[in-house]
């Protein structure tokens, strides 16, 4: 089973995510803002998916705690957004993947794929 944590304070889009990964294939879970990872009170999960513009610290910044991190820092961070440069943010930031909002479902779920089985080392655009 794949543990996601995702970080986005928009209910509706955590609300999506809940209908695309099903608790019988997937354990999320969602978070409205990056409290919980700061201070270490999550499990590591398999991949972490972070909106940029989140309410405390943003997206990036919180990619760039977790890739510091000794629990955390093996774990795929992948970035969304909306923003046009969002593929160089999240490079910089050392996230490994970057997706466009709005997104397909099937873009979101292959991506979630692609990180989480680990084999993948590249940024990627999403669109």
């Amino acid at each position: 089973m794949t543990h996601i944590v995702l970080v986005e304070d928009d209910a509706p889009i955590r609300f999506i995510f809940q209908l695309a990964f099903p608790s019988r294939n997937y354990s999320l879970t969602d978070l409205e803002n990056s409290d919980k990872i700061i201070n270490g009170e999550i499990d590591v999960p398999d991949v972490f998916i972070l909106d940029k513009q989140i309410s405390g610290i943003n997206g990036l910044d919180v990619c760039r705690f977790i890739k510091s991190n000794d629990k955390f820092k093996n774990v795929p961070v992948i970035i969304m957004s909306a923003a046009v440069d969002i593929v160089a943010q999240a490079k910089e930031a050392g996230a490994d993947a970057a997706i466009s909002k709005p997104f397909s479902l099937n873009t979101l779920r292959e991506t979630i794929s692609r990180y989480s089985v680990g084999t993948a080392t590249a940024i990627c655009a999403e669109s």
